[in-house]
C-alpha cells in the first residue's frame, strides 16, 4: 500500500496572491470564485497516511499554493 494516498497542488499565480493579501472583506464573502494557477507547476505527492497527506496540505497552502484534490486511490 505504498502511498495510496495523493495529494495534487498547484502554485497560484502572483495576480491571485495579490488579490489574497488585499481581500477585502466582501471579497471574503464570495464562496463562488475562482483560483487563478500556473498549470505548470501542477504537482503531486503521495502518502502512506491521511494524516500526513492533511498536513502536508496545510503547509502547501501556507506556502502558497491551491489544493487540486487530495485522493485516496483505495477508497471509492
Amino acid at each position: 500500500m505504498a502511498g495510496s494516498i495523493m495529494v495534487r497542488y498547484a502554485r497560484k499565480t502572483s495576480k491571485q496572491l495579490a488579490k489574497e493579501r488585499s481581500g477585502s472583506h466582501a471579497q471574503m464573502k464570495n464562496i463562488n470564485y475562482s483560483i487563478d494557477i500556473d498549470p505548470d507547476s501542477i504537482s503531486y505527492m503521495t502518502f502512506e497516511t491521511q494524516s500526513e497527506a492533511k498536513a502536508f496540505a496545510q503547509r502547501m497552502q501556507e506556502d502558497g499554493n491551491h489544493i487540486l484534490e487530495i485522493k485516496d486511490d483505495y477508497k471509492h
